[in-house]
């Protein structure tokens, strides 16, 4: 198979996004979902009676390989906008974007567009000597066929994947990067599919919770007081702050989470040398009032 995968901001819902770019997808898992009831009725044998579609779910995950213009056009379906003269993106109280995600499929000459999508869940990993990847989970409306592929005419190109190699990070202002053998940001909207009565398709997106940001840091080493260290902020209710620098060809990309709590701080490998993995949610309790920052 020769596919390709392309994402549009939406103007509007239902408004199919005329302006694409490819996603940068490594894969595409989900799609469609059939949701059926079946009838309790007794018959003549004691085997199982009809059954009817009540529901059809729209969801599906694409992992990828994150580039500096793919992250900066999905902000929006994070809720994340250049608020007055900040050079930044932070968290705003929009509702996330609605995009179209097409599966353009040469092979079969064949697209699969999927419309009023919201990302569900987003993560971004950067990892010793790797790509920078990561995933979306989306939840959508519908899916339809439709005839033919996606050209260059329609489509911009993302450009090039990030690299890890060049990353600084670092952490309560420090700079740790030489300690850091990887970094996980993920952000969930909280997300789900809402029906109606009289359709077996998603009317509704909407958010069964706060949006929750957490970070992730895998340390190369164990480290005895930087282990003593974190559980004295843990225990004093102490926020620490992170920051992650990457490097897209000439441009720089940095991504600032203020004010992030602990959750768990992790040693293992007693084995060998030690292991350390330090877990942390976010919070919006600082001057930017704004979970993470996002400067291109």
């Amino acid at each position: 198979m020769s596919v390709k995968i392309f994402f549009g901001k939406q103007t509007a819902e239902g408004s199919v996004a005329t302006t694409l770019m490819d996603l940068g997808a490594k894969d595409f898992s989900g799609g469609e979902k059939y949701n059926a009831v079946k009838s309790e009725v007794f018959n003549t044998l004691q085997a199982e009676g009809d059954q009817f579609l009540v529901g059809i779910e729209t969801n599906f995950d694409t992992p990828i390989e994150w580039n500096a213009k793919t992250l900066e056009a999905i902000l929006p379906a994070l809720g994340y906008a250049k608020v007055g003269e900040d050079t930044f993106y932070k968290l705003t109280a929009a509702e996330p974007a609605l995009f179209s995600i097409i599966v353009s499929d040469s092979l079969n000459n064949k697209k699969t567009l999927y419309k009023d999508c919201k990302v569900n869940t987003a993560s971004l990993n950067a990892a010793k000597g790797a790509l920078v990847n990561g995933s979306l989970s989306w939840i959508g409306t519908t899916a339809e066929f439709q005839s033919g592929v996606v050209t260059e005419s329609v489509a911009t190109s993302r450009g090039e994947s990030l690299v890890a190699i060049d990353s600084v990070v670092k952490l309560g202002g420090s700079p740790v990067t030489t300690d850091v053998e990887s970094v996980t940001i993920e952000i969930n909207n909280n997300l789900e599919a809402k029906g109606s009565i009289d359709s077996v398709y998603t009317k509704k997106i909407r958010r069964n919770a706060p949006q929750s940001t957490t970070a992730s840091v895998e340390f190369n080493s164990y480290d005895q007081s930087r282990f003593e260290d974190i559980k004295a902020k843990a225990i004093s209710n102490a926020s620490e702050n992170l920051e992650i620098t990457l490097k897209d060809g000439g441009k720089t990309i940095v991504i600032a989470i203020p004010k992030l709590f602990i959750t768990t701080s992790d040693r293992g490998d007693y084995k060998g040398a030690g292991s350390h993995t330090l877990s942390m949610t976010a919070s919006i309790n600082n001057a930017d009032n704004t979970p993470a920052k996002f400067t291109f």
